[in-house]
């Protein structure tokens, strides 16, 4: 199973600054995170883990919205994506679902970031561990992933 270092190891070595934190305490779901670290809603990103034939589609959403599946699915010319559950994440990811974070999976992926947070001067999302969060600029989170940027995310 992979962890917040290999998620640490990937931005050094793609030259990404980014920062690792222990959370103050835990958080079951990241759309808590905004008031537990005093940080704006949309600055905190997670993980939408999809997954056809051809492989796996990470979308990356502010936490407190849903995806678009349809338009992910249309942008990606793969109308079969649908939603990894729980016991298939860590084959597919190389981490459990809840934590997956947007960088550093066990195998390759196409990473689809929602332009919401592609345009945040910071970006918390999960780092790959329980209690522990990534912190990066959004720009620098697309440089890293080579994401498609789109508007993706629709409210809850």
């Amino acid at each position: 199973m992979r962890s917040s270092v290999d998620v640490h190891n990937f931005l050094l070595d793609s030259d990404v600054p980014h920062e690792i934190s222990s959370l103050p305490g835990p958080l079951r779901d990241l759309a808590d995170a905004p008031e537990v670290l005093g940080l704006p809603s949309v600055a905190v990103a997670r993980s939408v883990v999809l997954a056809d034939e051809q492989g796996v589609v990470v979308v990356v959403v502010p936490a407190r919205s849903d995806i678009d599946q349809a338009a992910v699915a249309s942008l990606t010319s793969r109308p079969d994506l649908a939603p990894v559950d729980a016991e298939q994440a860590p084959a597919r990811t190389g981490y459990l679902l809840h934590v997956v974070p947007p960088v550093a999976l066990e195998g390759p992926a196409e990473v689809v970031v929602d332009r919401l947070v592609a345009e945040q001067d910071v970006v918390y999302t999960a780092a790959g561990e329980a209690g522990m969060i990534l912190k990066v600029r959004g720009p620098d989170l697309v440089k890293a992933t080579n994401a498609l940027v789109v508007p993706v995310a629709r409210p809850r």
